[in-house]
């Protein structure tokens, strides 16, 4: 679930990366303006101040049933997460999921789950976050520990690794009274590659191999599937836009048909992308190093 709405830089980031977020995977949002906006299922607990702010924990809990029934998902930690939940079960409240936000979470979720089959509570599930990132859900995926759910905040939300994006606009092309005219920028360490292009994506036995970059009005390598299209002419988009079900399926297609090397979390491998012969032949004939290769 994400769970980064406020730790984005602004509102608006929180809302587009709550749209990313599912698009790439989670499963729901607890941004309720995102889900309002882009249909995301939402999803998401109380707050510890809900729970700090009633005169105990039952009082708290059984409120918060009250309000949002079989689906609340009660945050258990506030105080002794173990503690808590026992708390429920001696209750007799049947919360369709437990959260826990700190401590020893592997440690912790076995001991909650215990309590809560004992309790007869074997539907009842184990939400966990708590400054989580990618590394730390495997860690805790690999470790066996009886997790039904991850809430990932910062991690989503913001790009701690890459804070920065080199992106830069740099023209390839210009439309001349003789037609497009390939450019390239020259700089030692930011030389560019001239000309309008398309991306070949080559696969073999449903395994994606290669991208292969070419010019625009190349027929692309055998098997290569082209992964440009225009969705824009003149300011006006030449098609409507997908579902966002079907732009998260698409993605999930894609990643998954990547090699296991690429998608590995520590020491991926890197993903091969190469110049078509044409286009390297055009970056060598306008950078003037035509006698540089074949």
């Amino acid at each position: 679930v994400e769970f980064g709405g406020l730790r984005a830089h602004c509102p608006e980031a929180a809302l587009h990366a709550a749209r990313a977020a599912y698009l790439a995977g989670c499963q729901a949002t607890s941004n309720v303006e995102a889900g309002s906006r882009f249909g995301i299922p939402v999803s998401g607990t109380m707050a510890h101040s809900w729970v700090m702010a009633h005169m105990d924990e039952l009082t708290a809990f059984a409120r918060y049933t009250a309000v949002h029934g079989a689906r609340s998902i009660l945050l258990i930690d506030t105080y002794d997460t173990v503690a808590a939940a026992r708390l429920i079960v001696s209750a007799g409240l049947r919360p369709a999921a437990v959260r826990v936000d700190s401590g020893d979470l592997a440690g912790l979720s076995a001991a909650v789950r215990a309590v809560l089959d004992a309790g007869s509570l074997q539907e009842t599930k184990i939400l966990v976050s708590g400054d989580l990132d990618e590394h730390r859900v495997a860690a805790l995926v690999a470790s066996g520990a009886p997790i039904d759910g991850f809430g990932v905040g910062t991690a989503v939300t913001t790009s701690a690794d890459a804070p920065s994006l080199s992106g830069v606009y740099k023209l390839v092309a210009v439309e001349r009274e003789s037609g497009m005219v390939p450019l390239a920028k020259l700089s030692p360490g930011k030389r560019t590659v001239p000309g309008e292009k398309q991306v070949w994506r080559v696969a073999r036995s449903g395994e994606t191999q290669r991208d292969v970059v070419a010019t625009a009005d190349e027929l692309g390598p055998p098997g290569g599937v082209p992964l440009l299209r225009r969705l824009m002419r003149r300011g006006v988009p030449t098609e409507s836009a997908p579902a966002l079900d079907a732009i998260r399926d698409r993605c999930r297609t894609a990643v998954a048909a990547l090699p296991d090397g690429v998608r590995r979390l520590t020491d991926a491998e890197r993903f091969p992308v190469e110049l078509s012969p044409d286009l390297d032949r055009l970056s060598r004939r306008v950078g003037g190093r035509d006698d540089q290769g074949p």
